[in-house]
């Protein structure tokens, strides 16, 4: 049985004080710039993070990735090697718990996001919420653009030759 065979369920949970989720992205890097995605749930705050989602339930890390980038990109994603493990805690109105895994990501060569910078908009994800995505030098990264989570600002100049596991508490 497929995915699309059965109910999809996100693997994501809430308690009365904490909100769990399985995060899985993508690090798509091209002439010196990383494909990004703009929050516009709320206007007041104003971030960018890597593209991906979470993960469903009986989905592999890269199935997710893959699945994500066709939904939300209209692109068949190649993944590649797992760059890093993220322990993510945080709150804005709730406090978080977010494992994430951020692989490599790369697009057929004549693909639409490598033809320009973007932004790209695409259709809403959720209602009056368009999912826009450009292609952010990686160099105004860490002063000027404010991704999330933060550790990418600088995360991002050097790829690590070995899967790294980060834990950040903000």
């Amino acid at each position: 049985m497929t995915m699309a065979d059965q109910d999809r369920t996100m693997i994501k949970f809430k308690t009365a004080h904490y909100k769990f989720t399985y995060r899985v992205g993508g690090i798509a890097i091209h002439e010196g710039r990383v494909l990004c995605q703009k929050s516009t749930l709320d206007p007041a705050d104003n971030f960018w993070f890597l593209p991906g989602g979470r993960a469903e339930l009986g989905e592999s890390s890269q199935e997710t990735l893959r699945r994500e980038v066709q939904e939300e990109l209209g692109e068949e994603g190649e993944v590649g090697r797992l760059l890093y493990i993220v322990e993510n805690f945080f709150t804005d109105t709730t406090a978080h718990h977010e494992i994430g895994l951020y692989f490599e990501l790369n697009f057929p060569e004549n693909s639409y996001l490598y033809q320009h910078t973007g932004p790209f908009e695409l259709p809403e994800e959720q209602e009056n919420h368009p999912m826009i995505f450009e292609w952010l030098p990686i160099a105004d990264l860490p002063d000027r653009l404010d991704i999330r989570p933060p550790f990418f600002r600088h995360a991002l100049a050097t790829l690590p030759a070995h899967t790294e596991h980060v834990i950040l508490r903000r």
